[in-house]
């Protein structure tokens, strides 16, 4: 990089390296890189290892201590000599009773933001107890913290008598809980936690309101959450309860009866400010849906969970003036769904999950209409309606064909992905972004040139399931996609995916020299775990 500057009516010519950028320029770049990449670069410099892990550049990685694959001892003598700021935080619990969990936690604790609790699946412990007096010592290094999820079945083992005296946490505004184990009389959160905006909790079988710790907060919390799974009674006492500043709910309700649905319309009518909702609901009725679309004009988020909803759901919806992003899950879709619907005039992002689409081309069509200004669409299929429903059913031509003014286009199928399907890809003229995310890829045949797509991000397991494809019948994947995507700047390619296999390697160290134009990234999925201390014990 040069740079002509002028001196005393002199020219000089400047050479500048990429460590004359400010820092934090320097810190932006830096958060593209995962975590084995931002090792790889503390290592060329003092500046560079300050910034490969500064504060800044850990808000998308997580520390992970897993109790169940090492001891607590073992975390702590790799971790005590670290200089790393750790933001995030992932605590899979066991017993702690040299408290070597807690100096991790206190080391961190300046820096610490979101802390998981969580069970590993491969723990021998179903749940954990501890005592009141570790209690308060934990909830001690949680100053800082904004985030907490207790994601696992931690008990207080005694019974206390008398005033235990427990720390504020300040800065903590979202806490979710999994179980129960923490509800107890000598636990204020009320006190503990004064700044609560978004709270979690299970809902019991015959509880007959919520806990403690959302009464205490109900002309606060903006964003709930309520795991009523095993809740088999036929009321939902707790939707008798009213919060004037809601904007977020989410009811997870598996069991559904008459009277059940009838208490959660009524919570859903004093829920005016709500912008976002999610419902999973075994069935979801059409007098719920129209208790949404008459009560909560402000949505923007609608999330529908269900084995059944009404044929109407599209029709009611779209009463939603200011509905900009729709998710439906496994449901059976068609055209005379939509015909009926009106205009959804804001709706920009549709996603569909194991849902099956009759006369596809017939329903694009239609959608198209209704939904001038959709530009996102995922269609994920989770093996619900059989292997290869993408590249059997003709959905996705019927895409190509119809949404011609996708911006962003998401593919996401448990199975063998077949490029031929993507023979009218050209016919998405704005098409920028297209995602795909597969078991395998078979490149069978040739994409044709698509020249507005600028990024693709590639998640497969494999490039050569063998057991699918003769060697014989597929193109090099430099063909491919030099071929298909003449103009691409990014690809995304998962590094697992790069380590399976030395043919992999090779083919795509190929693929980067017939697209010098193309930057290469190792997907990476956020939150990122840092195996750094693990691989060195």
């Amino acid at each position: 990089m040069y740079v002509v500057g002028v001196k005393s009516s002199k020219e000089y010519l400047y050479l500048l390296s990429i460590d004359d950028l400010p820092n934090e320029i320097f810190e932006k770049i830096i958060t593209h890189l995962n975590v084995e990449d931002r090792k790889v670069a503390s290592r060329v410099s003092n500046r560079w290892a300050q910034f490969a892990f500064s504060r800044i550049t850990l808000v998308d990685v997580l520390l992970e201590v897993n109790c169940s694959k090492l001891s607590p001892r073992d975390y702590w003598i790799v971790l005590k000599n670290s200089s790393r700021c750790y933001r995030n935080l992932v605590l899979k619990f066991s017993e702690d009773d040299e408290k070597y969990l807690l100096k991790i936690l206190d080391k961190f604790q300046n820096s610490l933001e979101y802390v998981s609790i969580e069970q590993d699946a491969d723990a021998r412990l179903l749940h954990t107890e501890i005592s009141s007096e570790y209690f308060v010592q934990f909830m001690n290094k949680l100053v800082n913290v904004k985030n907490l999820l207790i994601k696992t079945m931690l008990e207080i083992e005694d019974n206390v008598a008398g005033h235990v005296e427990l720390p504020i946490l300040p800065k903590l505004e979202a806490i979710c809980f999994y179980t129960h184990g923490l509800e107890k009389d000598w636990i204020d959160w009320s006190i503990i936690t004064p700044k609560i905006k978004s709270i979690g909790i299970p809902i019991a079988d015959g509880q007959e309101g919520f806990p403690s710790i959302v009464t205490n907060f109900i002309n606060q919390i903006s964003h709930l959450c309520v795991d009523a799974r095993f809740v088999e009674r036929d009321q939902l006492n707790f939707c008798m309860a009213n919060f004037p500043h809601l904007t977020k709910f989410r009811l997870l309700f598996p069991i559904s009866n008459p009277s059940a649905n009838k208490h959660i319309r009524y919570f859903i009518e004093t829920c005016s400010n709500l912008t976002e909702i999610c419902l999973f609901d075994n069935i979801i009725c059409c007098d719920t849906l129209q208790i949404i679309a008459k009560y909560c004009t402000q949505l923007k988020t609608v999330n529908l969970d269900a084995n059944e909803v009404p044929p109407t759901t599209f029709t009611i919806l779209s009463q939603l003036t200011r509905l900009s992003k729709l998710i439906l899950h496994k449901m059976t879709v068609d055209s005379a769904m939509i015909t009926m619907a009106g205009c959804f005039p804001s709706l920009y992002q549709l996603t569909f999950l194991s849902v099956r689409v009759n006369t596809p081309d017939a329903f694009f069509e239609k959608l198209h209409q209704k939904m001038p200004q959709l530009s996102n669409f995922e269609l994920l299929d989770r093996f619900r309606f059989g292997i290869n429903n993408l590249n059997q059913n003709g959905v996705v031509q019927a895409v190509c064909r119809n949404l011609t003014n996708l911006r962003r286009l998401a593919l996401v199928d448990w199975a063998i992905l077949d490029v031929s399907i993507f023979d009218l890809l050209t016919l998405l003229g704005k098409l920028t972004e297209l995602r795909l995310k597969c078991i395998g890829l078979n490149t069978n045949k040739l994409i044709p040139a698509c020249p507005t797509i600028k990024r693709l991000i590639l998640d497969a397991d494999s490039l050569k399931p063998t057991d699918v494809i003769p060697p014989d019948n597929r193109h090099p994947l430099e063909h491919v996609m030099s071929i298909g995507f003449p103009n691409l700047k990014t690809l995304e390619l998962r590094k697992s995916f790069l380590d399976r296999t030395r043919f992999s390697e090779q083919e795509v160290d190929t693929l980067h020299a017939s697209m010098p134009n193309c930057t290469f990234y190792r997907k990476t999925r956020l939150k990122m775990a840092d195996n750094d201390y693990t691989a060195l014990m």
